[in-house]
């Protein structure tokens, strides 16, 4: 019964989706999917991945959460790159700053998605 009111809800919000035998995978914006696990009609289980090209991680596949630690390391580590090039007469600054901005940016484009997209399903579902 779940499966059927999640899939009335994705056509009234004319959401692209594609429903396998348990699983509905919902095609966010931006290369961001939800996947959608209603095999137990108790409890629906929501997983969420970055896929193909996106803006975050690449051509790499992870989650959201997983984006968020690789980017923080990305950033500790060009960090202290940037650091040591200024003792070289380099200034790598602007250019950190830029990809700090560039991450954050994105890091919160897709986690209002994601979370707007959840909040929406569970008033739809209930």
């Amino acid at each position: 019964m779940k499966s059927n009111e999640i899939i009335t809800f994705l056509q009234n919000h004319n959401y692209t989706y594609t429903s396998n035998n348990k699983t509905i995978t919902v095609n966010l914006e931006l290369s961001q999917n939800v996947l959608i696990d209603v095999s137990n009609p108790e409890k629906i289980i929501l997983k969420d991945e970055l896929v193909f090209w996106n803006f975050l991680t690449g051509a790499i596949k992870m989650s959201l959460k997983n984006a968020i630690v690789y980017n923080f390391i990305l950033i500790l580590f060009f960090g202290f790159l940037c650091h040591y090039l200024e003792f070289t007469n380099q200034n790598y600054t602007n250019l950190f700053l830029i990809l700090i901005s560039w991450i954050l940016l994105f890091s919160t484009f897709y986690l209002i998605k994601l979370e707007s997209f959840k909040l929406q399903l569970a008033t739809a579902i209930k």
